[in-house]
């Protein structure tokens, strides 16, 4: 059990004293009802419920004055663009988790699952006001996430002799996170990211957190896209929406381990399905048609759609009352560049939920080996203990989902581990390494 008290200096001052608990507890069920099995060797079960806070960032507790260097021998200062909430309070998680831990068969399988479900309130963000308040932002408190989730951890040392094992770990992990609700009056508002006049990222009570929202194509009520009659490019919704969920669906990683005397070799796995990502480097690469994915210059295509009245953006029915099939021709070229900057393809100038990829990659994370020499001869030298080794890292990556010739690898991105997922704008190209590493111990 614990309760904890901080007090801060970026929060007004009636709310800047606040209390959190946290209680948990476990029970060990193998001793306690002494279980005694040639396959169980240890069991617990353990539950837990906290309460947590974060303040404001500095210097967020009222409104300030910068002061400006003099003028003429004039001192001034100068109101910021962002006004305080006066009754600004801190954000709350409340976390409630369970979980089991098992040991099998001599401890050769062991188990970690754990379940959580966690909710955060009264969050702290800059929202935008109207330019006649005076200001340009409101810093409040305003809604509540939830993140539902599962870890699942498992060992297994299939063999285990005296100078030989082979172990294998997995991690495996999914989390739903998703916005409950917003302060009142507010249906979405912006977390930032990508464009101000396109793709950005939002909060909307009941989407996942950060959902990607930008301009899309206009399609038919049964889902068909709406194509331009005169050029054979689609149509573009007059109003943006939902085009990607930069959360991924779920996360696995695999380890192997082996040990034969002094040699140890081991390799680690891993892969992210799902998530979508906004790609400038895949759209300029189609784009400017340097990949063989816009090999075919020479032929022409027709996107598969119906025809489509870019005035009213509705349908365009035949004789029959049925909608008209788009049997326009376009090039390789305008599919994926649309000449003099009209929309309607699949790359530079085109819809945004078209440079949405999924962003699924299978990667072999690294290998090492290494090798500890004897105790007895590094023991003649002073030392306990010496180690050498080799290791590569990002040696291989497969991302089945964004074009073929891109060479693109999903897990970079513009803003880090920040709150912004799910954009790429010409970002670096992860590296592959390689390092040679000696420790010694005394």
């Amino acid at each position: 059990m614990s309760l904890r008290n901080d007090r801060t200096s970026t929060l007004p001052y009636a709310n800047a004293s606040y209390y959190y608990p946290g209680v948990s507890g476990s029970l060990i069920f193998t001793d306690a009802l002494k279980i005694k099995t040639n396959w169980l060797d240890y069991g617990k079960i353990r539950v837990g419920w906290a309460k947590s806070a974060n303040d404001a960032p500095a210097l967020q507790g009222q409104d300030v004055f910068a002061i400006n260097p003099n003028f003429l021998g004039q001192p001034s200062t100068t109101l910021g663009g962002q006004t305080v909430d006066p009754n600004l309070t801190p954000e709350f998680t409340k976390e409630i988790e369970a979980g089991l831990d098992l040991s099998l068969f001599k401890r050769r399988v062991n188990l970690d699952f754990t379940v959580y479900n966690k909710k955060s309130t009264n969050l702290i963000y800059s929202i935008s006001v109207p330019s006649t308040t005076g200001y340009s932002s409101f810093l409040t408190n305003i809604g509540e996430i939830s993140n539902k989730g599962v870890e699942i951890g498992l060992s297994v040392t299939p063999v285990l002799t005296q100078n030989f094992s082979w172990t294998v770990r997995g991690s495996f992990t999914k989390n739903k996170n998703i916005v409950v609700s917003l302060t009142e009056g507010l249906d979405r508002t912006a977390l930032g990211g990508g464009f101000l006049d396109g793709i950005q990222a939002y909060l909307e009570p009941g989407m996942p957190f950060g959902y990607l929202r930008g301009n899309r194509a206009d399609r038919a009520a049964d889902g068909s896209l709406l194509i331009n009659p005169a050029t054979g490019m689609i149509i573009e919704s007059l109003t943006p929406g939902m085009i990607g969920d930069p959360n991924p669906d779920y996360k696995l990683g695999i380890t192997n381990t082996v040990t034969y005397k002094g040699f140890t070799l081991s390799g680690l796995f891993d892969m992210t399905k799902g998530g979508d990502m906004y790609s400038v480097t895949v759209t300029s690469l189609l784009g400017r048609g340097v990949t063989q994915d816009t090999k075919d210059r020479e032929t022409t295509w027709v996107i598969p759609g119906v025809y489509g009245n870019i005035n009213t953006h509705e349908v365009i029915n035949g004789a029959d009352g049925k909608p008209i099939q788009n049997q326009t021709r376009i090039t390789t070229n305008d599919l994926y560049f649309a000449p003099g900057g009209a929309s309607g393809t699949f790359a530079i100038n085109g819809s945004d939920e078209f440079n949405i990829y999924d962003a699924t990659v299978y990667r072999l994370r690294e290998i090492t080996l290494g090798y500890d020499l004897p105790k007895k001869l590094v023991g003649k030298w002073g030392m306990s203990g010496l180690r050498l080794s080799v290791s590569g890292h990002n040696l291989w990556y497969l991302a089945p989902n964004v074009p073929k010739y891109t060479n693109f690898d999903p897990e970079v991105g513009s803003y880090g581990s920040s709150a912004i997922q799910g954009f790429e704008f010409s970002a670096a190209p992860t590296t592959r390494r390689f390092g040679i590493n000696l420790n010694v111990t005394f």
